[in-house]
């Protein structure tokens, strides 16, 4: 279920996001046009930078999962779901502009993938707590 949510969530980053006219943007090259247009400070700015580790961090915590290290990858798994599912719910609750609207292929998927991969990682981390003598096997 981890490893799920956290292959649905990076496939939903590369899907539709924002579409000008007949043309759409995933979430980097949406992130991209953001930072060129708007050139955000704070926050936004620092968020909309950090954006392309997402993929890497779900990367990361699987090859924590697959290594056995399955504590650390839930970790990291949670950290990443979170920041994307947040990025999904704020673009899905955008207001459409005149040019410029959402697409709500990309942060959906993105969303459910965060969803899935939340409540595995939960999941994950509950039975360790529940069990930790299993460690010593």
């Amino acid at each position: 279920m981890l490893v799920g949510g956290l292959v649905a969530l990076v496939v939903g980053t590369f899907l539709p996001w924002l579409r000008s006219g007949s043309a759409t943007r995933n979430s980097y090259a949406a992130g991209g046009a953001l930072r060129r247009i708007l050139d955000p400070g704070g926050a936004l700015g620092g968020a909309l930078a950090v954006w392309p580790f997402v993929t890497l961090a779900c990367a990361a915590a699987i090859a924590l999962v697959l290594l056995g290290r399955i504590p650390a990858g839930a970790v990291v798994a949670l950290l990443a779901a979170c920041a994307a599912g947040s990025a999904g719910a704020v673009a899905l609750a955008a207001a459409p502009r005149p040019y410029v609207r959402a697409a709500a292929l990309g942060p959906a998927v993105t969303l459910a993938g965060a969803a899935v991969c939340l409540l595995g990682a939960l999941a994950c981390l509950l039975a360790r707590h529940r069990h930790p003598d299993r460690s010593s096997r």
